[in-house]
């Protein structure tokens, strides 16, 4: 591990700089300091990229096994589509048509570290690569600005209005029928961008203005992802069990317990005005019987799916509907926990989680049967996943050390909303919510417009439907 002397703002910047004629990777938690994601993870000049897309996702679960559990770093996107492959949905002719590969994963021997709490940055992994990198960065720091664009992107959805009230108005069906208890209807934008509104520059704008834990800028090969998720699909953790001798604990054994945690919001309110005003939204949200509903169902549902991969017994609610404050609205936000099964690996993961059912309802299957049946698009990325994998102790050797600050056999994923994917200057992304018996449509379709908010603030998007 090398510390060197660049700050997170001068670190971006060198980063946006690279970003415009190579493969850039940033996973970047903003300085926001929410579920502990207080580092900014950087990979440039991958040893190797892989998209697949398979109809068979039997394979691209194998290569999921064999590359994510690997002796390099991995920084990945899992299309929301892939999921719907995994567990069994055949095609549809809106799918036939997607160009969002199933799975983008870039392999690094080196990684890019700034932790925003220590504001001290440094280089880990191949230590034969930090001369390169160091220089590489230095010379690339400048002032990076986000500039205005000359015009304004225009905006459109696979839904009109009507068609969207409608829509919720079909899901309270199927809930009557007891197909479903909670859908997550989506409306998918699509931006045709001016020219000179770059990939980095909608990044920047995003980072000062709609700072997220869990905000990503991925290169990849003819699109680029630009995420200000502020969620967590899971994580998990390696440690050595303990036990007590006298007054210290010691290690118990060699081997490791792998511990998981998921974090799924539910329940949304816009920001205030004043703080008077956010005062009563924030009690307003506290207090919605129908958001602590939607937040608790799902609770239930990833508590059921942790359950299929943890030891029994050790899946816990930690936290249920806390608030939490983002700059343009409120989350009502839960944590689940449990203890991996030995030998876990992330094909079983996937099975068991993916999607994640914030971003499904409940229950998971029939839902999705209904969310295919209702949403004239597929999803693609939006909704799907981004994270990295960092090697475990196992797979260390000399020259290839990854800092012991990203954890060790670590898999960290966001659930990708507020996420966007841009291909030949159009961007797309999804934004909605959880449809249950009690939801009212206007205040639905609302909603999905201030989750879009910070997004089309960031391409100067205009949207009227």
């Amino acid at each position: 591990m090398l510390e060197f002397d660049i700050t997170a703002d001068q670190l971006i910047s060198a980063l946006m700089h690279i970003a415009a004629s190579e493969p850039v990777c940033i996973l970047d938690s903003c300085g926001v300091g929410h579920l502990g994601s207080h580092l900014l993870i950087a990979g440039i000049e991958p040893l190797k990229t892989i998209e697949i897309s398979h109809n068979d996702p039997s394979e691209t679960l194998s290569v999921l096994d064999e590359k994510l559990t690997a002796d390099l770093a991995a920084i990945f996107t899992l299309s929301y589509d892939f999921g719907r492959k995994m567990l069994g949905f055949g095609e549809t002719d809106k799918c036939i048509t997607a160009t969002e590969p199933d799975v983008c994963i870039a392999q690094f021997d080196a990684l890019i570290i700034h932790d925003y709490d220590t504001h001290k940055t440094f280089l880990t992994g191949n230590t034969n690569k930090f001369g390169a990198l160091q220089n590489k960065l230095g010379s690339n720091i400048s002032d990076f600005r986000s500039q205005n664009s000359n015009s304004p992107a225009v905006v459109t959805s696979n839904f009109t209005k009507p068609g969207y009230l409608a829509a919720i108005e079909s899901i309270k069906e199927h809930i009557r029928s007891g197909d479903t208890y909670q859908t997550n209807l989506t409306q998918q934008l699509t931006a045709h961008l001016p020219s000179d509104l770059t990939p980095q520059i909608i990044f920047q704008r995003l980072r000062k203005d709609h700072p997220a834990p869990f905000s990503a800028f991925i290169s990849r090969d003819g699109s680029t992802v630009i995420s200000a998720s502020p969620e967590r699909f899971f994580s998990t953790r390696c440690t050595s069990p303990h036990v007590s001798k006298g007054d210290t604990l010691t290690a118990a054994s060699n081997e490791y317990v792998t511990h998981i945690t998921t974090s799924p919001i539910k329940g949304t309110r816009p920001r205030g005005t004043d703080p008077k005003q956010d005062e009563a939204l924030k009690h307003d949200l506290l207090t919605s019987p129908k958001d602590l509903a939607e937040n608790t169902m799902i609770v239930d549902l990833l508590r059921n799916d942790l359950g299929r991969v943890c030891e029994y017994g050790s899946v816990n609610v930690e936290k249920l509907c806390d608030l939490e404050e983002h700059p343009t609205l409120f989350h009502l936000v839960s944590t689940v926990s449990g203890e991996l099964k030995k030998n876990t690996k992330p094909s079983g993961l996937l099975k068991a989680l993916f999607p994640c059912g914030s971003i499904t309802g409940a229950p998971k299957i029939s839902t999705m049967q209904i969310i295919d049946e209702i949403e004239p698009s597929p999803r693609g990325l939006s909704m799907g996943a981004i994270g990295y994998y960092v090697p475990s102790p196992k797979s260390e050797v000399p020259d290839k050390e990854f800092s012991s600050e990203l954890g060790h056999g670590t898999w960290d994923l966001s659930v990708a909303i507020r996420t966007m994917v841009i291909r030949d200057e159009t961007a797309t992304f999804n934004v909605g919510g959880g449809i249950v018996i009690d939801s009212d449509p206007e205040s639905e379709y609302a909603e999905t417009l201030t989750k879009a908010k910070a997004l089309l603030e960031a391409i100067g998007g205009q949207f009227t439907n």
